[in-house]
């Protein structure tokens, strides 16, 4: 799935107190696409996702995912939408602490339309022999595996990832990116990636910087690297 933004705006409200976190913002991401936006704190990197993936809605603008203005779409259509077609990864893990490896990916299995096997994506991310093992039971790397491989067992065109090794060291980061690619080229799924490690963009098709609310840069990878190439900075 594609992604198209064309003249998004958003502002926040507080009190009296306006607060600009997009302004004016065109941009187009492919399908199959890697993007990565990077941009200090406050740049509007965690608005941009969130508008884009329906999480929060404009305040002026159009949002087009494959021919879906998601920005007229109230909320229950937004819902109905993100579980259909989107997939999210944060950097909190989100598991749910009574339940296995196996029994957290069925939960994101059972909101899909159309899922894989559970099976299957535990593999993919190279879980296999933690299937029945609980969340304590495992390192922060490897819970952060199971919150991709709920996300992605839905089959979701689109995978917004939110900071996702914000929380790991460099070799439990590159393993986690190193999946996040793999699933990328298997499925070719379009991502979506925050970051604030402006090393993790050699990994993209595109790195879209931001600040202040604004795209002020847009860099095409030409030569792009594997998560295990990446040098940590």
């Amino acid at each position: 799935m594609s992604i198209k933004l064309e003249n998004v705006t958003k502002i926040y409200q507080t009190g009296e107190v306006q607060t600009t976190a997009l302004k004016d913002v065109n941009l187009e991401i492919n399908e199959g696409e890697v993007v990565v936006l990077l941009g200090p704190s406050g740049s509007g990197k965690s608005t941009m996702l969130n508008v884009c993936s329906g999480l929060d809605n404009p305040t002026s603008g159009v949002i087009n995912i494959d021919g879906e203005i998601i920005s007229d779409m109230n909320s229950k259509q937004l819902t109905k939408f993100r579980r259909n077609n989107l997939g999210f990864i944060f950097q909190q893990y989100n598991l749910l602490q009574t339940l296995s490896v196996r029994e957290n990916v069925e939960v994101g299995r059972e909101v899909s339309l159309d899922p894989f096997e559970v099976e299957d994506i535990i593999d993919q991310v190279g879980l296999t022999q933690n299937i029945d093992k609980y969340p304590f039971q495992l390192s922060g790397g490897e819970q952060q595996r199971v919150s991709i491989a709920r996300a992605v067992v839905k089959k979701p065109k689109i995978m917004f990832c939110d900071e996702p090794t914000g929380a790991l060291d460099e070799e439990n980061a590159k393993e986690i990116l190193g999946v996040i690619q793999k699933l990328n080229e298997t499925f070719n799924t379009t991502v979506v990636l925050i970051t604030h490690n402006p090393s993790i963009g050699v990994m993209a098709d595109r790195i879209v910087k931001l600040n202040n609310g604004e795209v002020v840069e847009v860099i095409v990878n030409k030569n792009k690297k594997r998560a295990s190439e990446i040098i940590w900075g």
